[in-house]
């Protein structure tokens, strides 16, 4: 099939350039994550706030903007096209990019990258596994490239915001490589990491330094947003903690957005009850979300019409959520066959309707599952919530161990998940469809998808296969978190990405005393 050029004039970053390298003088800017990242290396960064404090730090050919669509970081444009069954990906670069050490940034530069970033040998990149589907790194010139993968994938633009363009000096080239032994290209370089703190120092004139405070417990942070120690926070706080904020204090102000990330209820497809479709949308119809949203959640998420939220503009399904109905549901339980008993339970050849609920030992969910449970049970379906700390509960989660159980999906960027999640082909241990899901017109629309060259005809399948996953209720979708930041009112420009990527600190402004 003819692949499609194209051309693409894209949305630049405001990055900040290099003009002039070494370190500036500058105010701070304070600001709250609620965990250490786990390693700053660019080669080992798999937690969030490593990958973001890494965003900060070094930079890629793409990103994604806040419309989750590819931006560029380092490159002017890109093109793509197909030679046989290679995917060939073209590069322009900037010319004005430098490294901390003053040395212009070339193809070469991203050239060598690729090398570090796939090389099994020594340094062994936790992403090398998204990086080595290209296989040559062809230099056009000094600002020009192309990557060559071995096919077409989806995910191959989106792989690329793993590739941190870097150098290395030959004799620092060793197993765990440390952020240390590294010369990056981006507007920041970390000056100080301790447990408790990570601070960046700008390398362009007029930024300001960052300091990253790990602030666990959130009546601390609270605290420290009254006490000015803290400028900015980008921790997770619960519902009832945001609300007593917004009533009680002032100065502060509230940025946020709906988030990409899904609370879902995992449903076990071979569970004799659920695996009958009326069962399984009987069981949504009894989940009051909007209540939920409205009264636990203080407003802080927005109902899930399907796997993907409203930043997935070719992707979001707009009448997809189930309101609350009894009455729906008892209807639908009637038309599979139940009848309930004495005590209000739905029954089924004498056998009663109970689900046992697994949730790990975190106390908002908790309360949420609870309230779930009353509902469910008002409903007539029986329900034994098992609470487990985090180990066992993901242990169980991984083996589909469950009738029901709530989870989360966090950090993705496209509706290629949807094959990992949800195709037959990925029942553990071969993917995460740990409810076992399996419906062949579904698999049939991801197989064409996951081939498709034609971005159109692509999007197309994807959203035919995610209507099917609604209507089948592969899950029970809930809500999307919202991602939210709060900050003294003097730090100014704060626009938040619903992915919770730190690029937007690049453009806030500080204006506080």
């Amino acid at each position: 099939m003819q692949f499609k050029r194209l051309r693409r004039s894209l949305l630049i970053l405001s990055l900040g350039l290099l003009p002039s390298i070494g370190i500036i003088e500058a105010k701070s800017i304070k600001m709250a994550i609620s965990s250490a990242p786990s390693n700053l290396s660019p080669f080992y960064a798999t937690d969030a706030n490593s990958q973001n404090i890494n965003r900060l730090v070094h930079i890629t050919l793409t990103d994604f903007s806040k419309e989750m669509s590819f931006v560029c970081r380092f490159c002017e444009s890109y093109k793509e096209r197909m030679e046989g069954k290679k995917h060939i990906i073209n590069f322009k670069l900037k010319k004005n990019i430098k490294f901390w050490d003053g040395e212009v940034v070339s193809a070469k530069d991203v050239y060598n990258s690729w090398k570090y970033f796939t090389d099994k040998e020594i340094i062994k990149s936790k992403f090398e596994y998204g990086l080595k589907r290209i296989v040559d790194v062809k230099i056009i010139n000094e600002f020009e490239l192309e990557l060559i993968y071995d096919s077409f994938n989806p995910d191959n633009l989106s792989d690329l915001a793993l590739l941190k363009i870097i150098k290395i000096k030959k004799e620092d080239i060793k197993p765990n490589i440390s952020y240390k032994s590294i010369v990056g290209a981006g507007p920041y370089k970390i000056k100080i990491e301790s447990e408790l703190e990570v601070t960046l120092e700008p390398l362009v004139k007029g930024r300001d330094t960052l300091v990253f405070k790990v602030v666990k417990d959130e009546t601390t942070l609270a605290l420290k947003l009254i006490n000015k120690e803290i400028d900015l926070s980008l921790a997770t706080i619960s519902p009832r903690k945001l609300f007593w904020l917004k009533e009680n204090v002032e100065g502060i102000d509230f940025h946020n957005v709906e988030g990409t990330n899904l609370i879902y209820m995992g449903i076990n497809h071979k569970n004799e009850f659920l695996k009958e479709l009326k069962v399984r949308k009987a069981i949504s119809l009894l989940i009051p979300r909007k209540k939920i949203i409205k009264y636990k959640l203080k407003g802080t998420a927005s109902p899930a019409s399907s796997f993907f939220s409203k930043a997935f503009t070719a992707m979001y399904i707009e009448n997809g959520v189930d309101d609350y109905s009894e009455k729906e549901s008892a209807k639908l339980f009637k038309e599979a066959g139940f009848a309930k008993n004495e005590r209000g339970i739905w029954a089924k050849n004498g056998k009663e309707l109970a689900l046992t609920f697994r949730v790990s030992n975190n106390k908002n969910t908790i309360e949420t599952v609870e309230t779930m449970k009353d509902y469910l049970k008002k409903g007539g379906v029986f329900v034994t919530v098992s609470v487990q700390e985090w180990g066992t509960f993901y242990r169980n989660l991984k083996q589909g161990n469950f009738d029901l159980v709530i989870g989360q999906w966090v950090g993705f960027t496209g509706p290629a998940i949807m094959r990992f999640v949800f195709h037959s082909g990925s029942i553990p241990p071969d993917g995460a469809n740990r409810g076992f899901f399996v419906n062949k017109e579904f698999d049939n629309y991801i197989d064409k998808a996951t081939v498709e060259q034609n971005e159109e005809k692509r999007n197309n399948y994807y959203k035919q296969a995610l209507e099917i996953s609604n209507r089948e209720y592969s899950y029970i979708n809930l809500w999307h978190p919202n991602i939210i930041w709060i900050g003294r009112s003097c730090i100014k420009n704060i626009d938040i990405q619903p992915n919770g990527s730190f690029l937007p600190l690049l453009d806030m402004v500080n204006d506080c005393e």
